[in-house]
């Protein structure tokens, strides 16, 4: 009985509450709670990710107050190394070289005009020109319009040369892998997204008086190009090109089905760009980069069964829509058997390596020659469809006929 009373007041038989229930209270309610021993565990995981955060933080505060791309009032006024080529890693720079009112001359191409410093623009140009060259590998429809319109909106040029590539038969919402579009929007929170280990790096370097920028790409991209030819001038490589020669011949030729309305690309994005240049008093040249003849070959697999007329036909509609404009030149070199179809001027079949050869390019635009007019660009497409018809390989260096 009296066991019973007292548990029946609450005091649990056999000892005290001290003693029997540790940590609880009366009422029932825990002292510790469940939670806490969860809690204490995953500390160390939550002041892990605390402190992650707090870095990146810190990251992105540095980078968007530094602003090592000069995409902001506040910018870093990059300085850039005389004669630099900055190629892939241009695509972060337009902003801040668009703004270079002492930059008169702007090269707005791909991988087939990479190789042109400042220097080789210059000099084959003559007189005042100020040049930077804007090319990077792989340009898409999309990307090569940011290009031009960061042009348009804040560079004082007087003369744009844009390489007219194959990828203007692709539609025009196709970009290049990694162009990094969110820098030339207006969308600030899009800006964050610049905050990678080479921003960081940049960042870095502007913070200990390191203003001038340098991409030290010069070497690496001579190396890559000279062991590139290396590798292309060998009979292998020229058996290759001869077995896809003679197998597609007789469908190289054959009909896209296209018209110039249906290159988007051309109409509606690069030939309103170019009209507003030449009405602004911007001399434009447009350069037809040389592809060599087993390059319409060597390529339709990976690009179109109709390669070769579709390329043709989109230079075509070029002409049509732009080639009497005032201020507005087109240049193609490839009609000439003796550049096109001897691939000993190539590192590849896409990319001329011949000295010679890329001087003749951009020579011509100091001297008028090599020009594609609406009058003889039927006899231009012609030559071409005819000679890359009846091609055969030939290697005027490896003395391959």
């Amino acid at each position: 009985m009296i066991e019973k009373a007292v548990t029946m007041s609450g005091q649990p038989p056999g000892g005290t509450r001290a003693s029997r229930w540790t940590g609880s209270r009366a009422d029932g309610i825990s002292r510790k709670g469940p939670g806490r021993p969860r809690l204490r565990a995953a500390f160390p995981m939550l002041a892990t990710f605390a402190f992650i955060w707090m870095m990146y933080l810190s990251a992105v505060v540095a980078v968007m107050a530094t602003d090592p791309y000069d995409i902001y009032r506040w910018g870093s006024r990059v300085q850039f190394t005389v004669n630099d080529v900055p190629r892939d890693n241009v695509i972060r720079l337009i902003d801040a070289i668009a703004k270079k009112t002492e930059i008169n001359t702007f090269l707005v191409g791909g991988s087939t005009t990479a190789m042109y410093s400042p220097d080789d623009i210059e000099a084959a140009l003559g007189g005042k020109t100020v040049a930077y060259n804007l090319s990077y590998g792989g340009p898409r429809p999309m990307d090569r319009d940011i290009v031009l319109d960061q042009l348009a909106d804040n560079s004082h040029s007087k003369r744009i040369i844009i390489t007219f590539d194959w990828m203007y038969i692709l539609a025009p919402e196709a970009m290049r892998h990694g162009f990094p579009e969110f820098l030339y929007d207006h969308e600030v929170a899009d800006d964050i997204r610049m905050v990678d280990l080479d921003a960081l790096v940049r960042t870095l370097q502007i913070m200990t008086g390191q203003d001038e920028y340098d991409s030290r790409d010069g070497e690496r991209y001579a190396t890559f190009v000279k062991q590139q030819y290396r590798s292309f001038q060998k009979p292998a490589q020229m058996s290759k090109l001869r077995s896809l020669v003679e197998q597609y011949r007789s469908v190289i030729d054959t009909p896209s089905g296209r018209s110039c309305t249906s290159f988007n690309a051309i109409d509606e994005q690069l030939v309103p760009r170019i009209r507003r240049f030449a009405a602004a008093g911007v001399e434009i040249d447009i350069v037809i980069p040389i592809l060599s003849y087993a390059n319409y070959y060597s390529r339709m697999s990976d690009t179109s069964p109709t390669l070769l007329d579709e390329v043709l036909l989109s230079r075509r509609c070029l002409v049509e829509a732009v080639g009497g404009l005032r201020n507005v030149r087109i240049f193609a070199f490839d009609d000439d058997p003796a550049t096109a179809g001897d691939l000993a001027n190539f590192r590849d079949p896409g990319h001329v390596h011949n000295p010679e050869v890329l001087k003749t390019t951009l020579s011509a635009l100091s001297t008028g020659t090599h020009m594609l007019t609406r009058a003889n660009v039927g006899a231009y497409e012609r030559r071409i469809r005819t000679e890359v018809k009846n091609y055969h390989v030939y290697n005027s260096f490896l003395r391959i006929h």
